[in-house]
């Protein structure tokens, strides 16, 4: 036993001093700088691109083996110029010899040092990083055999160990003709050390990115960011994990909100690297005001397919989003999902192939000129159809439960609105969805059913349709005295004058009427408004395209009114005063109809003085027992 040992530790000495010798040989005999033009000769055969070497090369043997180089350039295909394709200021690379020669790869170091990389497309479609030299698609692939030689090492399977990786002072431009954009990798750094199966590693990222359209005055977008974690790599199981994640970015344009946006990303992420999916743990991004936390994960990129569990303190959408000059929605299901539905006409595709399930709580939103508290909605999106179900909140007094669906499998896409509003406060809710002050005050309660054609605001209008039903409390009409107006009715009928009193608004205590949408247009017939003076009924239409109203008010007078001015209305008791509104939903006009209310009055007149004549004429007992089918006779007869 002691023989066969001293044997092995023999042959163990001999074949390290065997390669210790080797080393020292190619150390002083050998000169890699000799075989440069092989070298670059190899590299054009692979590429079609020249490679040039500017500096000297630094070659070592043992313990590493390890090559250093500096001033290396890739030339460009010729029809791109002579302009460089790459270019690196210093490459180092080392490995360690023995493990090696067990199948092992342990890099100790690499560093690329001043990288800079020009890839082109140009308008015809040819980019300088194509290879010029590719096969064709059905052109037959060698097959390797035993008979070829022994085969490579299988790396992935292999031990590896990777010590300092260094990437300072790279560029990256990518400029596209074809699409016109030009986009600018710079000041990219990389650092991480000591990368071991299992073990975690720090890394380091930053870099700065300058994205926009070619020409000297186009508009420009530039990004910065800085990642730091703790990585893990797991080689058999193909992951990657993040630990102690933080990335820092400040985003700078003319088309960012504000001019200029930063955000902070804390986080423990799971990247499957065979799969492409990635998980995000214990999310924390705060940008601005906004505090958001949860989970989210990409469970196929190729869906894609999402899931989520987010919650944030407060949410201004707003003020994300370009400036739109506003417009009334019914109710804010519908001003919420208006916006979500434009977005999702302009990228049908992402609609259609979408896969998400998710939960989003938020403590404040204000969203479409909205402000809304406690929202809470559940996302489920399959093949095609979105689903906001159940969606709930508080908003200006009341609640708000609603249901939302875009149904992205037909075409064009379908929005569904099922919205329901409970004691909200009318005035502040319309003045945030209109930008202007409210025309109508008072508790409602509303009830939509809509459906509309998905993209922009005025194809929503166009298609809009469905049902809408209202009830205010409590409220007042902005803009109009109706009892007012009752009164100058009142003294035209007696051939007088009367002079405005009191404040240019209608109060009631109930209104309620019924909504019916069609190709854009809101039609009502069954308007009915209870005040302690007045009965109001109304019906007319109102064109959402052209936001203008054509409406009739008929107003009555209540007939056991006292002690609240209705001495001065004593001669309308029992007529029908008609109002007619008109004009822009901003500036509606508001006019008495003389012609119909003469007309009315004298025929009102008239029937009762043929009712008196027949009472006269019929005997005692009869007359008062005028058959209502008579009245409506006369009433047809004298219209």
């Amino acid at each position: 036993m002691k023989g066969l040992l001293r044997g092995v530790l023999y042959l163990l000495a001999a074949t390290l001093l065997a390669l210790v010798a080797l080393a020292a040989y190619l150390a002083f005999s050998f000169d890699i700088n000799d075989h440069r033009d092989r070298l670059a000769s190899e590299i054009q055969r692979h590429t079609g691109r020249a490679l040039n070497i500017g500096g000297e090369i630094g070659l070592s043997i043992f313990p590493w083996l390890g090559v250093e180089a500096r001033d290396l350039s890739l030339a460009n295909l010729p029809e791109f110029g002579d302009a460089p394709l790459a270019r690196v200021a210093q490459l180092e690379a080392r490995a360690r010899l023995l493990p090696m020669l067990r199948g092992e790869l342990e890099i100790d170091r690499i560093v690329v040092d001043g990288l800079f990389v020009e890839l082109v497309r140009k308008a015809d479609g040819s980019a300088n990083w194509a290879s010029p030299q590719a096969a064709p698609a059905d052109a037959p692939q060698a097959q390797a055999t035993d008979e070829d030689g022994p085969s490579a090492p299988d790396l992935g399977a292999a031990a590896l160990a990777i010590g300092t990786l260094e990437l300072r002072s790279a560029r990256i431009s990518v400029t596209d003709h074809q699409a016109g954009t030009r986009h600018t990798l710079d000041a990219l750094q990389f650092t991480s050390a000591a990368v071991r199966p299992g073990a975690p590693f720090p890394v380091e990222l930053a870099f700065q990115l300058d994205s926009g359209a070619i020409g000297a005055d186009a508009e420009r977008t530039e990004l910065a960011a800085k990642l730091r974690t703790q990585a893990t790599f797991d080689p058999a199981a193909r992951t990657l994990t993040l630990a102690e994640l933080q990335l820092e970015t400040g985003l700078k344009g003319a088309a960012i909100p504000g001019g200029a946006l930063d955000a902070t990303l804390t986080a423990l992420a799971t990247v499957d690297l065979e799969r492409g999916s990635a998980v995000l743990e214990n999310l924390s991004l705060a940008t601005g005001d906004t505090r958001i936390t949860g989970r989210f994960a990409l469970t196929d990129p190729a869906g894609p397919a999402l899931e989520f569990d987010l919650h944030a303190d407060r949410l201004d959408v707003d003020r994300y989003l370009p400036a739109q000059s506003p417009s009334a929605a019914p109710t804010p299901g519908a001003a919420a999902a208006a916006g979500a539905a434009s977005g999702a006409a302009a990228a049908p595709d992402a609609v259609t192939t979408l896969a998400a399930n998710g939960r989003l709580r938020i403590d404040s939103l204000s969203a479409a000129g909205l402000k809304l508290s406690a929202l809470e909605l559940t996302l489920n999106a399959d093949k095609g159809l979105v689903r906001l179900d159940p969606l709930s909140a508080q908003l200006y007094g009341g609640q708000y439960q609603g249901k939302v669906a875009l149904d992205a499998r037909r075409t064009p896409m379908r929005l569904s609105l099922d919205d329901a509003l409970q004691g909200v406060q009318v005035a502040p809710l319309l003045r945030e969805l209109s930008g202007s002050e409210a025309r109508v005050s008072g508790r409602a309660d509303v009830r939509a059913r809509l459906q509309a054609n998905a993209g922009s605001a005025e194809q929503l209008k166009r298609s809009l349709a469905g049902r809408i039903e209202v009830r205010v409390n409590d409220g007042a009409i902005k803009g109009v005295n109706i009892a007012q107006m009752m009164r100058e009715a009142s003294a035209r009928l007696r051939g007088e004058t009367v002079s405005s009193t009191g404040p240019n608004e209608t109060d009631f205590t109930e209104l309620s009427a019924t909504l019916n949408a069609a190709r854009g247009v809101l039609h009502n017939d069954d308007l009915a408004m209870r005040s302690p003076l007045l009965r109001i009924g109304g019906a007319g239409k109102a064109s959402l395209v052209s936001e203008t109203l054509d409406y009739v008010l008929r107003t009555s007078v209540v007939a056991t009114l006292a002690g609240q001015g209705g001495e001065d209305l004593d001669n309308l008791r029992g007529v029908t005063v008609p109002i007619r509104v008109t004009g822009p939903f901003a500036a509606p006009k508001f006019a008495l109809d003389i012609e119909s209310l003469i007309k009315d009055s004298v025929r009102d007149k008239a029937r009762e003085k043929l009712e008196e004549k027949l009472r006269e004429k019929l005997p005692g007992g009869v007359q008062e027992q005028l058959p209502d089918k008579l009245r409506e006779g006369l009433g047809r007869f004298l219209r």
